[in-house]
């Protein structure tokens, strides 16, 4: 049951951004408690500056077309749950981070603020936390692996082998 679950908040997901593709993004204007609801619920519609939004999700879909390396980065499958937060069993902070566990405010060098990511309000908090999007595709899976701290040069996170996690 679980997995159906999984698999049509995700066709349903797909639908919204195939839906934004095929009106050139203009179906976000026109059902935009539809797409807030997706993506960014908990924000206010002031906080959603639909525009950047609009021009961001492009820069995405682009990069995810042209960059199979990016592609590759985040492999799930469609009956994968929503994760929100890292594997502890096999990353963990690094010593030198200096921040909190459950935010990266400290980090100018963030992957959110590298690719400009126009979900963050003011105060540098994600407006898509705990969103069916943040769960389902990319936010909330990272970080996966060693490949994605490289590709943000992250400073806050590093793998870790499950012996030295003292699991057998």
């Amino acid at each position: 049951m679980n997995k159906t679950k999984h698999v049509a908040i995700r066709l349903y997901l797909y639908f919204l951004l195939f839906l934004f593709c095929i009106t050139g993004g203009l179906s976000m204007f026109v059902l935009a408690p539809v797409y807030k609801h997706a993506f960014a619920p908990l924000s206010s519609y002031r906080d959603f500056k639909i525009i950047r939004v609009w021009l961001h999700v492009f820069k995405i879909m682009w990069r995810s077309i042209s960059n199979k390396t990016y592609r590759s980065l985040y492999p799930f499958k469609m009956t994968d749950p929503p994760k929100i937060g890292h594997d502890k069993n096999n990353m963990r902070i690094k010593e030198s981070w200096l921040g909190a566990e459950d935010n990266c405010d400290l980090c100018q060098e963030s992957c959110c603020m590298q690719i400009q990511c126009p979900m963050m309000d003011e105060k540098r908090r994600c407006l898509c936390y705990g969103s069916w999007y943040f769960g389902y595709f990319f936010c909330g899976r990272y970080p996966e692996s060693q490949s994605l701290i490289d590709l943000y040069q992250c400073p806050k996170w590093e793998m870790y082998s499950m012996a030295e996690s003292g699991y057998q």
